[in-house]
């Protein structure tokens, strides 16, 4: 289960905090949540993401050039940030010689 809700300052920059385990099945409502539209800058709080997903872990290296992903636990930031630089996919079959 996750819990999506956002909050704004008095610069019109809109947070999203997340709470719980945050999958595929998800990313359409945090799509929305992070809609451009919404605010000119995004922040996602993920302090109380307690598990992700491949696929949402791939969603948000597509966004995090034009969020502030705040709060990130380590492993979630290693991860997304190993999948940066690599663009690999894990899922494809290595060869050993």
């Amino acid at each position: 289960m996750l819990k999506i809700t956002t909050s704004r300052d008095e610069t019109n920059s809109l947070t999203v905090h997340l709470w719980g385990w945050l999958t595929d099945e998800y990313i359409p409502e945090l799509q929305a949540a992070l809609s451009p539209d919404a605010a000119p800058h995004i922040v996602l709080d993920m302090s109380h993401v307690a598990f992700i997903d491949r696929k949402t872990m791939k969603y948000l290296c597509g966004v995090k050039s034009r969020v502030v992903i705040q709060n990130i636990p380590s492993w979630i930031l290693l991860w997304i940030e190993q999948e940066f630089r690599c663009g690999a996919s894990s899922e494809n079959s290595r060869t050993d010689s």
